[in-house]
């Protein structure tokens, strides 16, 4: 009996085995094979799954299978924030916001964008979208609500230096293009341009700070945290800062390469370009044909060395794209872009803030401060709040009428409430308001200058 038992086992683990390993499709197309696994799937898999997410799970797993960081599959929704992301356009009213805590403080209008059309300027702070508070949304909400549909209408609640000006702006969205770039004139005549992304609108932005920035007796290109973009930008911009002659090796599957110019003129004064480890793929490219053709010198440190390039192959909305690298760049002498980096001619590193000390000494908040108190806290709270200009009294150890009357100033200005009481909470917010912010100093811009000044004539 017990023998009968056994049998029986092993040939149900026999029955189950041969139903695993025996193929039901024998393609020897390794293209029908795939097609065959997921008939397989869809007809036999114990729950029904959709042939998208077929799909979708094998372009994964294609993509996945190359190796490569900069290949992938794009779904639906992040082929979108990414094309947003690289070409900078998408359909809104055309303003950079931050939030602030009395509203969403607009630091950008873009140029011939709705926003712009409707008078609204940088500084000006959106409380309303629609009926919606935006001092409860983070950014990305408030992005969502403010972008939607080309043609579809949102209002904002906007005002101008104080609530008092408060007015509701309606506008029709519209397809925009944030810029790629900002500029302006620096001491000495230098003219400054920072290149954020190779977007669509960098070619615009360049002949515009070309033209703003044509007094310039040297000129600074900032690339620093630049990642890419567009390959077509890049070339399209070239031309102000590489001069005539060739701009880069691309090299095609196979090893064959191909050397591509640049018509010139190139800077018609002294350039600088700044880079950091962030600067990357276009950016890097157009910083080595600077570097190769001597039409600048770059400043900064090491870039972060991504020498390729992608193609993005749209496989239709509900499916969503492949990103796939396509081809690889050398700088112009032949040096490797990929893996290397591109290391400036002038070597800087970023220089730590520099901590300034407080306004005055800062109190110990171990004990409250009470009315005709005599002690050395006391002493030191008059002198706080004199730096702060919330007192003009006798600075000694005395608790009087006078203090009382410059904590309930400070109480006052800070938005607390005026007891002129001088709690151990109280005394932690004036040494909040003595400590100040550090001081960023940019080494590698100073660098930049120094090295302008001594080629400018």
């Amino acid at each position: 009996m017990k023998m009968k038992k056994i049998m029986a086992a092993v040939l149900v683990a026999a029955i189950l085995t041969l139903a695993w390993v025996t193929p039901a499709a024998r393609a020897e197309d390794v293209y029908q094979v795939v097609i065959d696994v997921m008939r397989i799937v869809q007809q036999n898999f114990w729950r029904e799954v959709s042939p998208q997410v077929l799909i979708r799970g094998a372009i994964d797993g294609i993509m996945a299978a190359l190796d490569d960081p900069y290949s992938n599959f794009l779904p639906p929704a992040e082929h979108q924030q990414f094309m947003q992301q690289v070409t900078g356009a998408f359909a809104g009213v055309g303003v950079r916001l931050e939030i602030t805590p009395d509203g969403a403080r607009i630091t950008q209008v873009f140029r011939h964008s709705p926003a712009a059309r409707a008078g609204l300027r940088a500084d000006d702070v959106i409380l309303f979208v629609g009926t919606t508070d935006v001092r409860h949304l983070t950014l990305e909400q408030l992005s969502a609500q403010i972008r939607g549909e080309v043609g579809t209408e949102v209002t904002l609640s906007v005002y101008r230096s104080n609530v008092n000006t408060l007015r509701a702006v309606t506008m029709k969205r519209d397809h925009v293009v944030a810029p790629s770039a900002e500029w302006r004139m620096l001491e000495g005549q230098v003219g400054y341009i920072r290149m954020d992304f190779f977007g669509a609108a960098l070619a615009d932005d360049i002949r515009e700070a070309m033209a703003d920035l044509s007094g310039a007796r040297g000129l600074v290109l900032d690339m620093r945290g630049n990642r890419g973009g567009l390959l077509q930008s890049m070339m399209q911009v070239a031309p102000h800062f590489v001069r005539a002659g060739p701009m880069a090796i691309i090299v095609y599957r196979g090893g064959q390469r191909e050397t591509v110019t640049s018509p010139g003129p190139g800077p018609r004064v002294p350039l600088v370009v700044l880079v950091d480890e962030r600067t990357a793929s276009a950016a890097e490219i157009l910083a080595g044909a600077i570097q190769d053709s001597q039409s600048g010198v770059l400043v900064g440190t090491k870039t972060l060395g991504k020498g390729v390039a992608q193609s993005i192959y749209d496989l239709g909305a509900r499916v969503g794209a492949i990103r796939l690298t396509v081809v690889g760049y050398l700088t112009p002498n032949g040096s490797e872009i990929n893996n290397q980096g591109i290391t400036p001619s002038l070597v800087v590193a970023p220089a730590p803030p520099d901590l300034t000390p407080p306004l005055a000494g800062l109190l110990t908040a171990e004990r409250d401060l009470n009315l005709g108190d005599r002690h050395i806290e006391v002493a030191r709270l008059h002198r706080a709040l004199a730096a702060l200009g919330f007192y003009e009294g006798p600075q000694n150890d005395h608790f009087t009428a006078t203090t009382r009357l410059a904590i309930m100033r400070f109480q006052q200005h800070v938005g607390l409430y005026r007891d002129g009481q001088a709690t151990k909470e109280l005394l932690e917010q004036v040494n909040l308001r003595l400590v100040q912010p550090p001081v960023w100093r940019d080494a590698q811009l100073e660098a930049a200058m120094t090295n302008l000044r001594g080629r400018m004539r």
